[in-house]
């Protein structure tokens, strides 16, 4: 079976989970104290992935990688399959829970193997190609789940969603790939033998690598970020027009689009990766809080689409310059940028009801904003003077 087939699996896990999403907050406003719920769904799931990161990126270096991807599919599959037979609060949050750690070693497994599948020469390419291929799958997931949703209900989602992991497990099963060497590392610290595994090297090594420093740093503001709109999103469509499942898959599809666009065109720019995702994350922001102001559905989506234009060109920047490191240590570096990616999604659920509270729902999205925007002003002025040094 071709080795390509190897990122076309990935897109189809990332199908079910998009459809499951939709799916999963029609189900959660059927539940009484329905905001509740939702921010525990939330919650649960990434702190399934806090808790597990570290321990995720041990699993990825020491373990074959194919293996813990099969593992993470099945048992992601059986989670989702036990919300369409007991679709209550606790089973709910239980599987988002579960969920949480599973596609925590499933993403860390599948973004550490492709430097070794494909080459470090063609990293920009395979992760541009890898961002379309799920923003694809997000104009059809979210667009099919709410569409479904509405007219089927949140089950025949749910289950179409475990299958869609079991079948993911089933493929790659069937693939087989050689490793293609080792990457050049960044610096020239011992990273060999039996002190590779600790993560005290581990942390070493990113202080003594500032890029892959401040890309696992920045990953919590990232989240923080990222959790204000996924939360405030169901709430802006329920305003919008009260509780259309379709109106919230629309918008989800329409980050996707602008996605797919933007990763095709960071995939053939010539820029400086770094500074590619910098401004690519900063002008997302504006975007993002410019949808939360909009009043009507068509300016929100198309706000969506251009803010999602440049999110997609930072994915595909950022997993790039993730993926330099070394191979014996790229397990465990995902895993801290994991854990400190996680942990900024769990204090953004937090506190994103209270913010809302307080604020109203753009106040809370722009206080996540001005946060982000903060950090990447505070990180490239270290990146600057760090170079300067």
């Amino acid at each position: 079976m071709n080795i390509k087939w190897y990122l076309y699996v990935n897109a189809l896990s990332s199908l079910g989970s998009r459809m499951n999403l939709i799916a999963c907050s029609a189900l959660i406003f059927t539940f009484e104290h329905s905001a509740y719920w939702m921010t525990a769904f939330f919650v649960a799931r990434q702190l399934g992935g806090m808790l597990f990161s570290p321990l995720a990126g041990i699993l990825a270096d020491r373990m074959d990688r194919r293996r813990t991807m099969i593992a993470s599919d099945m048992g992601a599959g059986l989670a989702i399959l036990a919300i369409a037979f007991y679709p209550t609060p606790y089973v709910l949050i239980a599987a988002a829970f579960l969920n949480g750690m599973l596609y925590t070693l499933f993403h860390i497994s599948f973004q550490a193997s492709l430097p070794q599948i494909f080459g470090s020469e063609q990293l920009v390419q395979v992760n541009g190609l890898t961002v379309r291929l799920e923003s694809l799958v997000g104009i059809i997931g979210f667009m099919l789940g709410g569409w479904l949703t509405d007219h089927y209900g949140y089950t025949i989602v749910i289950i179409l969603d475990a299958a869609s992991f079991l079948f993911s497990a089933w493929i790659l099963t069937r693939l087989r790939w050689e490793e293609k060497g080792t990457l050049a590392t960044f610096s020239d610290v011992d990273i060999r033998g039996k002190a590779a595994s600790g993560l005290r090297v581990t942390l070493r090594y990113l202080r003594e690598t500032p890029v892959l420093l401040t890309i696992s740093l920045l990953a919590f503001l990232v989240s923080f970020s990222t959790s204000a709109y996924n939360y405030g999103l169901p709430f802006l469509a329920d305003k919008l027009r009260g509780s259309d499942a379709t109106l919230h898959g629309l918008m989800w599809t329409a980050m996707s689009v602008g996605g797919l666009i933007g990763s095709y065109v960071a995939a053939h720019l010539r820029v400086k990766l770094m500074n590619g995702m910098l401004v690519a994350y900063a002008v997302f922001s504006v975007g993002i809080v410019g949808a939360f102001a909009a009043n009507h559905a068509v300016s929100v989506l198309l706000l969506l689409i251009f803010a999602g234009l440049f999110s997609g060109a930072a994915q595909v920047y950022e997993s790039t310059l993730l993926q330099q490191a070394q191979n014996e240590l790229r397990g465990k570096v995902m895993g801290v940028q994991g854990l400190l990616s996680r942990s900024g999604y769990f204090a953004g659920f937090l506190m994103a009801p209270f913010l809302a509270g307080a604020f109203t729902l753009l106040g809370m999205l722009v206080f996540a904003q001005l946060m982000f925007v903060a950090g990447l002003i505070g990180f490239g002025l270290y990146l600057v003077f760090f170079s300067k040094k």
